[in-house]
C-alpha cells in the first residue's frame, strides 16, 4: 500500500493535544481581551504585493506563493503583522486611534529540509496601532502576563535603535549594515573584527560594534552601556529605554526581564524596541515582538505600532493544563433511554461516551 504522507514542514495535531492548544488559546485570548484587545480575522491568503510592499528585502523563497486565475501571485500569510496593517488602514482609515486588535491564525514560511520546525503553525497576539514609544511599557506588561503561565521563562528586551543609530552615525551602507547586523546577531567574534577593520572606522566605533554582542544580562547592562556610547543619540537610546524599564519595575513586573542590545531584528520593519519570550526546555523563542513606526505608512495610513505574537505548537507541552474528565457510560440495548439520561447528568462534568454493552446493567468508566 501506497504510503500516506503529509507536505514537508506539516503536522497533524490530534486528541488531547488540540485539547491542549485549544486550552493555552483560551488563556490568552482571555488575557488578550482584559487588556482591551477586539478580535480580528483576515484572509489565509494575501496578494504577494502586500508583502513585497511591507519589506525591504523579502525572502521569497520562505513564502508559499501560486496565481489566480488573472495570473496575479498569490501567498499564505507569513504573519498577521502585514494583514493587521492592511485591514487598518483599508477599513479603518477613517476612524480614530488608537486600534487594539487580537488574533489566533495560522501562519506558514517554508522552512528548509531538515531544520526541524514546520512551516505552519498557531500565532496568537495583539497589535497596538497609534500610540508612540511611550506605550511600549503596556504592550510589554501584556506580554509578560502571557508569560507568567509557563514556569521558568525570561522576556529579552532590546531595541534597535542602539544599533541602526550607530550605524546613522557611521553612514555605513545599507550592504555594511546587513553585514554587520548578521556578524553581531551569530556572535561570529573573529569576523566581525575583521569586517570592522575593513571598513576604517576609529578605534572607539570598532570597541562599540565589539562589545554589542555581550551588552546582555540584567537591567544594570543599560548603565553598562554608555560607557560605549561614541553619539549622543546612542545614550537617548539607552535614557528611553531605562525609562521603560523603570516604568515595568513601579509596576511591579520586572522580575525574569533581561536586556540584549545586541538584539538585531531579523525582520526589517522594527523601528525600536524588540522583545523575546524564552521558556525552559523549549529551544527557540515562543513570543516575539516590537515597535515598527514605518510599516503602516507603507498602506497609505501613518500610524506609530508595537505588538506581539506567541508560538502556541510548542508550548502543548509546558503548560499546565486542566483537562476535563471523560467517562465511558456502558449500556444494554434495552436500557439506551435510561443510560442517555443518566449521561445528560453526567456530562456536567465532563464529556460522556455512550458504549452498547452485553451487561444487563448500566456502569461508568472513567477515562484516565
Amino acid at each position: 500500500m501506497q504510503q500516506i504522507q503529509l507536505p514537508q514542514g506539516m503536522k497533524d495535531t490530534i486528541l488531547q493535544e488540540c485539547e491542549k492548544k485549544k486550552y493555552l488559546q483560551n488563556i490568552l485570548e482571555q488575557i488578550f481581551e482584559s487588556f482591551g484587545y477586539e478580535e480580528i480575522i483576515t484572509p489565509t491568503i494575501e496578494y504577494y504585493e502586500t508583502y513585497e510592499n511591507a519589506f525591504k528585502n523579502i525572502q521569497t523563497t520562505d513564502m508559499y506563493k501560486f496565481f489566480d486565475e488573472n495570473g496575479r501571485i498569490l501567498t499564505l500569510r507569513t504573519d498577521m503583522t502585514v494583514p493587521i496593517a492592511r485591514v487598518c488602514a483599508s477599513k479603518f482609515k477613517d476612524s480614530k486611534p488608537p486600534f487594539r486588535y487580537r488574533y489566533t491564525s495560522n501562519v506558514f514560511k517554508v522552512r528548509q529540509k531538515f531544520a526541524g520546525k514546520r512551516s505552519e503553525v498557531t500565532d496568537c497576539g495583539i497589535e497596538l496601532i497609534g500610540l508612540d514609544s511611550k506605550s511600549d511599557v503596556q504592550v510589554l506588561c501584556c506580554a509578560l502576563e502571557v508569560m507568567k503561565n509557563f514556569k521558568n521563562y525570561t522576556l529579552e528586551i532590546g531595541n534597535v535603535q542602539f544599533f541602526q543609530a550607530a550605524c546613522k552615525v557611521v553612514r555605513l551602507s545599507t550592504e555594511e549594515i546587513n553585514t554587520l547586523a548578521d556578524l553581531i546577531d551569530k556572535k561570529s567574534m573573529v569576523d566581525l573584527k575583521i569586517y570592522l577593520d575593513s571598513l576604517y572606522l576609529s578605534e572607539k566605533i570598532v570597541d562599540f560594534f565589539m562589545h554589542l554582542p555581550f551588552l546582555c544580562g540584567d537591567v544594570n547592562v543599560l548603565d553598562e552601556a554608555y560607557a560605549y556610547c561614541f553619539d549622543e543619540s546612542l545614550k537617548e537610546v539607552l535614557d528611553s529605554m531605562k525609562e521603560c524599564i523603570q516604568s515595568l519595575n513601579e509596576l511591579g513586573c520586572l522580575e525574569n526581564v533581561t536586556i540584549d542590545l545586541g538584539k538585531v531584528a531579523h525582520l526589517d520593519y522594527y523601528t525600536g524596541i524588540i522583545f523575546e519570550g524564552y521558556v525552559s526546555g523549549v529551544g527557540t523563542s515562543i513570543l516575539s515582538g516590537g515597535r515598527y513606526d514605518c510599516l503602516l505608512k507603507k498602506f497609505g495610513r501613518d500610524l506609530p505600532a508595537c505588538g506581539f505574537s506567541v508560538k502556541l505548537d510548542p508550548l502543548i507541552d509546558h503548560v499546565d493544563v486542566q483537562l476535563k474528565k471523560k467517562f465511558i457510560l456502558y449500556y444494554p440495548e434495552s436500557k439506551q433511554i435510561e443510560a442517555m439520561k443518566q449521561a445528560n447528568k453526567l456530562r456536567k462534568e465532563g464529556s460522556v461516551i455512550l458504549e452498547p454493552s452485553l451487561n444487563e446493567t448500566i456502569y461508568v468508566k472513567e477515562v484516565e
